[in-house]
């Protein structure tokens, strides 16, 4: 399996479909290289510039829209940033700029996405942010088929002591019938869904959200429930053994403190052991990592 954005044509194509879904206009683009025209909410999410936007928005100014240059592969980073100086100093000759100007002339840049650059990290918490819940369904090409609303909660299970075991859960709840449905996004990722009111989505609905969530909730509850706890029992023995290497270091230097400094010790102790147990000891954590409300045509398979 190809993990995702680890070449440059997969953050192409990621940033592609982000600034599509956002409204973003690409406003020049060439291989491996764009040029979007953002939004402001999007502007606001992406260039980290809180203080910029305090004073726009507090002395009602009519700034431009920033473009965002971004290139995919080295070879478009310096034929582009070539292009922008280019370009950039073509217009300053022709609105008449001093030789100082020129001199000191600052073209716009191209900038890389890499894997892990602040650009592409910006725009994974702005998917994250934006993600978090969606409204989407499937119009049937059946006018009286009726739209079948399911409310789909991706969890996040994390097994933690001194290892840490992550997995995903997908799953989905019909709020006509109560019906409950594992790995539902597998089961959906290739259906092509695109915006739907909630209106239109819960107008057949019989449960409510909140009783949607509710009963996922008690799913996952009762799924963890049924799981062995091997896991945590082993866990919790090595925890205890090194707790126990604790108490036999510490027992083993009071007799030669004085009795501040046995105080002081035992403090120190309590704390150490105190740290490690809260680091350490098994647990399982339940993440909520994104929802939506989707829609799907009573006939769709």
């Amino acid at each position: 399996m190809t993990l995702p954005l680890r070449d440059d044509d997969s953050r192409l194509k990621f940033c592609d479909d982000f600034f599509e879904a956002v409204d973003a206009k690409v406003v020049y683009q060439s291989d491996d290289y764009r040029e979007y025209e953002l939004p402001r909410d999007v502007d606001k999410e992406l260039t980290d510039r809180p203080y910029y936007w305090m004073w726009v928005e507090k002395t009602g100014q009519q700034v431009p829209s920033t473009i965002l240059r971004l290139a995919f592969s080295s070879e478009a980073v310096e034929r582009e940033n070539q292009r922008l100086r280019e370009a950039a100093m073509q217009e300053a000759v022709e609105r008449g700029a001093s030789e100082l100007e020129l001199r000191f002339l600052r073209p716009p840049m191209a900038e890389y996405v890499a894997l892990g650059s602040f650009r592409l990290q910006k725009i994974c918490e702005s998917v994250e942010g934006r993600g978090r819940f969606a409204t989407v369904g499937i119009l049937s090409d059946h006018a009286q088929d009726r739209i079948v609303p399911w409310l789909m909660v991706n969890f996040l299970i994390s097994s933690r002591c001194d290892l840490v075991s992550e997995e995903f859960l997908s799953l989905a709840v019909c709020l006509i019938n109560g019906q409950v449905v594992q790995d539902f996004y597998r089961k959906i990722e290739h259906l092509p869904v695109s915006r739907m009111s909630a209106e239109t989505c819960l107008k057949h609905a019989k449960l409510t959200l909140n009783a949607g969530f509710d009963c996922l909730f008690r799913h996952v509850e009762r799924d963890l429930g049924q799981r062995p706890t091997d896991w945590a029992l082993s866990a919790k023995q090595r925890m205890m053994s090194e707790v126990k290497q604790l108490n036999t270091y510490y027992d083993s230097i009071m007799p030669s403190l004085k009795e501040e400094e046995r105080a002081v010790a035992n403090r120190e102790k309590d704390r150490k052991i105190e740290e490690l147990t809260s680091r350490v000891s098994p647990r399982i954590e339940v993440a909520m990592t994104q929802a939506a409300l989707i829609g799907l045509p009573e006939r769709s398979k």
